[in-house]
């Protein structure tokens, strides 16, 4: 799996229409590592390694951005709606504790 780490994948309609409110969902592939604590509640010494924040733009503007914690589970999937007001790319990225930066996009085609 650690060859895969980063790997996205992003999920749009196959056309829309101006003014429509359209679903975007997206998976990454990453181990998003909890921190583990001893039997006296001390945190165990790791490297510990999850997604932080998810920043998600259309047309190169800011439409959802996500702060993470440590609790969310191994390969997350995040979906978030937008208007649709002209053909173009989403970008999503992610970013984790160890400094790793992960983007990809679709394009939102009209029809």
């Amino acid at each position: 799996m650690a060859g895969d780490i980063g790997k996205i994948r992003i999920r749009v309609p196959s056309s829309a229409k101006a003014g429509d409110v359209i679903r975007v969902r997206c998976l990454v592939i990453h181990p998003m590592e909890r921190i583990e604590r001893d039997a006296q509640g001390k945190i165990v010494d790791r490297n510990y390694n999850y997604i932080t924040r998810v920043t998600a733009t259309y047309l190169g503007k800011p439409v959802a951005v996500f702060d993470l914690t440590q609790s969310v589970s191994e390969n997350p999937a995040f979906s978030f709606a937008l208007k649709a007001t002209a053909p173009g790319p989403v970008t999503v990225t992610f970013v984790d504790t160890h400094g790793g930066k992960y983007e990809s996009r679709a394009d939102i085609a009209f029809a």
